[in-house]
């Protein structure tokens, strides 16, 4: 648990996305998760970092502008546009965004290379094998299935037989299985580090950095240094994304600050990349590992694979212009472990909205100012002793806190998210079993009913900040509800103790989450 006082860095990434089309609603969960955990160690008052952005030197990149005979460069701007802007509509809160062909990422990409060269880790040999332009990765005839790619299913990768260079990745299997078996928390969860390790023990072989420039076609990627026949393979350039995003290899000052990464968020797709090739690369060149890679599962759609041919791709833009970006990144970080795939559905989307944010959360805040405003002229009145129903509530809260901190240091988002929500629900039962209508009417219960009415209102107040890093805007619209400023930087340890910021009256606006019709939900 972090110290409320201290203030550390905290650098965390996702994965960089491919801009060969535009983003879909696997790409929002990992986004979302991650933003989850950035907004989260702002609140802790960490000196927070966060990263994402495209890795554009791709061959299939290439192959979707030519299919829509489109230039290569108008086709990522394109897309990176995309991108952006639906990351923008869903309150991502990122701090870089990185391209992969600007320069100073070339610069880095460059620097890796020759580091690994200087240590003899490359060199060159022919490579024969499969590749699947898709995941641009190689794979023997044992791992194909059916001779399709293991990932991509419907695709038949093609054969490549040509002069590549390649890194020594075999050289530091010792390393690397001493290093993930002496730190569990490298790899999360446990199920992916087994998974991981389980490619170690097979025995891990040297990787193809390059490919080769092929007559007729232009030059995308990076060049090879002193040989512009090949270009980087487009694995070895993506992965220095993360060093270039702090200043590699240029700003020693900003690096220090920053590397190692706390955290790179992935997909379980991509571990081979991230828990083998990567610290095996940073190791060549005499870097520290990053401190954890936690690996998300897939999303499917209404139980099925996200698809293109099967038409269930869902535009995060789309669901937020019907729902608003909250309810979106709600839904997802309710349903979301680490563990196993998460499946978004219209209903679970519908019944989440309606049951959780719109009757738990929006009702309670609405009962909580309307009270407020009926019974004490809209002034928050001050509390009186807490009896033990309001000391149960004061526990609650705590509880709530501790809970939410523990499941978000291990990327256990839903658990933390029912940990609040709990919460939530217990200041509702608290308000109906003291019923403050009922105290209304009866003068002699009136400081009871100022205590009643102060502890459901700080109660609420608690609620908004604990929620902040979920439903960043509504959590900041209890807070203005409620008479107060910003939620701010070092608030999750500062303001949530119990008593620890004065409320004086409520400003009434409109609902957090008016109820969704299930036609609307339909549509998307």
């Amino acid at each position: 648990m972090v110290d409320a006082v201290e203030q550390t860095t905290y650098y965390l990434t996702t994965a960089i996305d491919y801009p060969n089309g535009v983003p879909h609603i696997g790409h929002a969960l990992e986004k979302v998760a991650a933003d989850i955990v950035a907004r989260y160690h702002r609140l802790l008052g960490d000196d927070t970092y966060f990263s994402m952005g495209l890795d554009e030197n791709s061959q299939h990149v290439l192959r979707a502008a030519y299919d829509r005979h489109i230039e290569p460069q108008a086709w990522i701007d394109q897309i990176d546009q995309a991108f952006r802007t639906t990351w923008a509509r869903l309150d991502i809160s990122y701090d870089d965004w990185i391209r992969t062909t600007e320069e100073r990422h070339r610069q880095a990409s460059l620097e890796m290379f020759q580091r690994a060269k200087q240590q003899g880790d490359i060199y060159k040999a022919v490579y024969s094998g499969w590749y699947c332009p898709n995941c641009n990765n190689y794979y023997n005839s044992e791992d194909l299935v059916s001779g399709r790619c293991p990932i991509h299913t419907s695709l038949t990768p093609e054969w490549l037989h040509e002069e590549n260079y390649f890194f020594a990745l075999s050289k530091y299997s010792v390393q690397l299985q001493e290093h993930i078996e002496s730190h569990p928390e490298f790899v999360v969860p446990a199920s992916r580090r087994a998974e991981v390790l389980g490619l170690l023990k097979q025995g891990l072989r040297d990787f193809s950095v390059s490919r080769q420039v092929r007559p007729g076609t232009i030059s995308w990627g990076i060049p090879v240094p002193d040989d512009p026949s090949q270009v980087i393979y487009v694995w070895f350039d993506a992965l220095v994304n993360y060093l270039t995003a702090v200043g590699f290899p240029h700003d020693e000052a900003r690096l220090k600050q920053y590397w190692p990464a706390d955290a790179h968020v992935i997909g379980k797709d991509i571990t081979r990349f991230h828990c083998l090739y990567w610290p095996a690369m940073l190791l060549s060149a005499n870097l520290p590992l990053p401190r954890q890679i936690p690996v998300h599962g897939f999303t499917t759609i209404e139980g099925q694979k996200l698809s293109k041919t099967l038409g269930n791709v869902i535009d995060p833009v789309a669901v937020v212009d019907k729902v608003g970006a909250d309810a979106l990144r709600f839904y997802l970080a309710r349903n979301l472990s680490f563990g196993n795939d998460s499946d978004f559905s219209r209903t679970g989307l519908l019944r989440h909205y309606n049951d959780e944010l719109g009757n738990d959360l929006g009702n309670l805040l609405n009962r909580v100012v309307s009270m407020v405003q009926r019974y004490c002229g809209g002034e928050i009145p001050a509390a009186g002793p807490l009896g033990a129903a309001e000391r149960e509530l004061k526990n609650a809260a705590l509880e709530a806190r501790l809970k939410a901190e523990q499941a978000l240091e291990s990327w256990e988002i839903n658990i933390a998210l029912n940990a609040i929500w709990t919460f939530v629900r217990r200041t509702n039962q608290y308000i109906e079993h003291s019923a403050p209508w009922k105290l209304a009417k009866q003068p002699e219960q009136h400081e009871y009913l100022r205590t009643v009415l102060a502890s459901a209102a700080e109660a609420t107040r608690i609620q908004a900040i604990l929620l902040a890093p979920f439903i960043p805007s509504s959590a900041q619209r209890i807070y203005q509800q409620l008479g107060l400023g910003r939620i701010d930087h070092g608030d999750w340890h500062a303001a949530t103790p119990w008593g620890s910021q004065p409320l004086t009256h409520v400003v009434p606006g409109a609902l957090l989450f008016p109820r969704l019709d299930a036609e609307i939900v339909a549509t998307l």
